[in-house]
Formats: structure tokens, C-alpha cells, sequence
């Protein structure tokens, strides 16, 4: 399954660009597409704490929901879907 995932402000940077579409296995959630997203140890950092879960700091939303509106890391992805990872600087 194909998922789109926008990037805001320094982290445009991290993931070299604003915008990428990602190929997904079925039944892959956030947290299967952040470790394919985040193939650099640059990226790991910034994105995950030192347990290996997302930053509380950074906002992820599935369309334009917080993951928290699911189930959190878990959160199951289907084709189509566009996922938003927002940092705390710009999350409003």
C-alpha cells in the first residue's frame, strides 16, 4: 500500500524534503513507517527517544487526526491514507 507522508518545517531537513510517498507492506502502522523512514541515525534521533518511541514532542497525525484519536504508535495505515509529522515549534 502506498502512504503520503508530509514533513513540517526543521524536520523537511531530516527527511530530505517536504513531501514523500512510501511503499507499505499490509497492516503496517506508524510505527512501521517511521523505522522506514528513518534509515539514518540523524533521523532516529530526532524522531525517537532513547526507549525507541516517537518524541512526545513531535506531532503525528493520520488525516489531519492525532494518532492519539486511534490507537497511538499502533495506528494501522491504509492505502491512501497522508500521515503529518509535525515538530513541537510549529504544532499550534
Amino acid at each position: 500500500m502506498r502512504v503520503r507522508v508530509k514533513f513540517f518545517a526543521t524536520l523537511k531537513e531530516v527527511f530530505g524534503g517536504g513531501e514523500r510517498e512510501v511503499e507499505l507492506g499490509e497492516g503496517a502502522n506508524i510505527k512501521d513507517l517511521l523505522d522506514t523512514l528513518c534509515d539514518s541515525s540523524r533521523c532516529r534521533q530526532k524522531v525517537f527517544d532513547d526507549s525507541g518511541e516517537p518524541r512526545t514532542r513531535i506531532q503525528i497525525m493520520k488525516n489531519r487526526l492525532p494518532i492519539q484519536s486511534f490507537d497511538g504508535i499502533n495506528t494501522r495505515l491504509e492505502e491512501g491514507d497522508v500521515v503529518s509529522v509535525i515538530p513541537p515549534m510549529f504544532a499550534g
